[in-house]
């Protein structure tokens, strides 16, 4: 779950650009990764995804597995800082003109966006993958979603409903869910203390580290375009008028964050978090090749 990097916006990169990225990543221990792109309007996804497919054809770093399409099927109310003129009832008709490409399709949906329900089965039956995220849900749609074939959740706590000890959320069910759940473990994202508590609920077999990264990562501080807006890199995160705009978090990092707090083997911890986002994907098969 990446939207770039390096000075590359996936929303915008040519093919040579997701080549560089893909090797970039690769120089920083990465095998395989997956280009997010945010939810907008059916032809720009189309255009998006046909590049990525090309860099896949030629590409020299790490594999490129599939392409993430985080919206456009989402809650208003947890949007984060994807863009609200975006947000659309879900159809399938974006997954069957993305999936024309040949790369795996993941979308991140809303349990209670309009129609999520038959998108879920839809994608799933067609061999798609679904994780639930950007969502308001008190938790009753999140697990009808499961039950339709949801395989996991997009950045934990992030832009979803939190936890009240006397209403349920879409939190309180993906920690209780035995799915994997992204984690962004840079500190500011999610703090240490509730690092430690993922850990402590979801065991070390539903971690899938993330970085939710844009093209500021190993980039110089100032300002970006992200999400059809002007955000701020100030060295350490990105921000726009003050909500978490992504993240210029690096993998190793993340790994090494996640460890520390939690007192954990590093390479263990690896080969735990590449075997669950495997999962979360539904492909269980490449384990071997990577390890």
């Amino acid at each position: 779950h990446i939207h770039g990097g390096f000075g590359t916006d996936l929303m915008k990169a040519n093919a040579e650009k997701v080549n560089d990225l893909s090797v970039n990543l690769k120089k920083q221990d990465v095998c395989a990764w997956m280009p997010t792109l945010i939810g907008d309007r059916l032809d720009i996804l189309e255009e998006r995804v046909k590049t990525i497919a090309e860099a896949a054809k030629y590409n020299r770093g790490a594999d490129i597995l599939g392409v993430h399409i985080e919206g456009p099927f989402i809650s208003d109310k947890k949007s984060g800082v994807l863009p609200e003129e975006n947000i659309l009832p879900c159809d399938t008709k974006f997954f069957d003109r993305l999936s024309k490409y040949g790369l795996l399709l993941r979308f991140t949906v809303a349990s209670e966006a309009e129609n999520a329900l038959d998108f879920i089965k839809y994608a799933v039956k067609n061999g798609g993958t679904v994780t639930l995220g950007h969502s308001d849900d008190d938790g009753s749609m999140t697990q009808k979603a499961i039950e339709a074939g949801a395989s996991g959740f997009t950045h934990l706590f992030n832009a979803m409903r939190g936890i009240h000890h006397r209403d349920g959320s879409i939190t309180k069910t993906a920690l209780l869910s035995g799915l994997p759940c992204e984690i962004i473990a840079d500190k500011k994202h999610l703090s240490a203390e509730t690092l430690r508590m993922i850990y402590r609920i979801i065991g070390i077999e539903n971690v899938v580290l993330v970085t939710d990264a844009m093209s500021a990562m190993q980039s110089e501080a100032g300002e970006y375009d992200f999400c059809n807006k002007k955000v701020y890199y100030n060295g350490e995160t990105v921000e726009y008028k003050g909500i978490l705009a992504g993240s210029c978090l690096t993998m190793p990092k993340a790994l090494h964050n996640f460890c520390e707090v939690n007192g954990l083997d590093e390479k263990s911890t690896a080969e735990a978090v590449l075997k669950n986002s495997l999962k979360m994907i539904k492909r269980e098969d490449l384990f071997e090749k990577y390890i």
